[in-house]
C-alpha cells in the first residue's frame, strides 16, 4: 500500500511538472512573437535613420549611436569587411581575384594581422557582397575548396573623368 502512495505522489508530480512546462513553453512562444516583433520595428527604424540620418545633427547622431545603430555611412549599407573588400577588388587588375588573393590582401590592410577575421568568417561578412550582386563568384578548379573560386566585380568601374576646363567666351 505504501508503494502505491509514493507512485501516485510520483505520477502526480510529473504531471504538475508537465503542465508547468506546458505554461513556460506557451510563456517562451508568446516572448518570442513579441521579440520578433520588437526587432522588425527596429530593423525598420534603422532603415528610415538610413535615409534621415544625412540631415540630422551631429548631437542627434552622436544620440542615434550611442543607441547602437551604426550610420557611419547610411549608403552603403555594408560591413566593415565588405567596404575594405569591395575597395580591394576595385583597385586590382581586371577587378577580379582568387578568393585566397582576396583573403590575403584583406589581411594585409590591417597593421596587425591577428586584428583581421579568418578565412571562414572572412567569407561570410562578404556574403552581402554575393546577395547583393555588387561581386560574383566563378567556382575554381576544386569544387570542395573556395579559395581557388574567381571573384569578379560585377560590372565595371568607371574611370574618373578628367575635369572640363571652363572657357568663357566673352561677347
Amino acid at each position: 500500500m505504501k508503494d502505491k502512495a509514493i507512485i501516485d505522489v510520483l505520477i502526480g508530480d510529473i504531471k504538475t511538472d508537465l503542465g508547468l512546462l506546458e505554461t513556460a513553453d506557451a510563456k517562451i512562444e508568446t516572448a518570442k512573437e513579441e521579440k520578433r516583433e520588437i526587432t522588425d520595428r527596429l530593423k525598420e527604424y534603422k532603415r528610415d535613420l538610413s535615409v534621415l540620418a544625412k540631415y540630422a545633427p551631429e548631437d542627434k547622431l552622436k544620440e542615434i549611436e550611442d543607441l547602437g545603430f551604426d550610420i557611419a555611412d547610411p549608403s552603403n549599407g555594408l560591413n566593415a569587411v565588405a567596404s575594405r573588400v569591395l575597395e580591394i577588388i576595385m583597385k586590382a587588375k581586371d577587378n577580379q581575384m582568387t578568393n585566397d588573393e582576396l583573403h590575403k590582401a584583406y589581411v594585409a590592410t590591417f597593421k596587425d594581422a591577428k586584428d583581421a577575421f579568418g578565412y571562414s568568417d572572412f567569407n561570410i561578412k562578404c556574403r552581402p557582397l554575393f546577395n547583393s550582386q555588387r561581386l560574383l563568384r566563378k567556382k575554381g578548379k576544386d569544387p570542395k575548396s573556395s579559395r581557388e573560386d574567381i571573384i569578379s566585380l560585377n560590372g565595371r568601374v568607371m574611370k574618373k573623368a578628367t575635369p572640363v576646363k571652363e572657357t568663357y567666351i566673352s561677347k
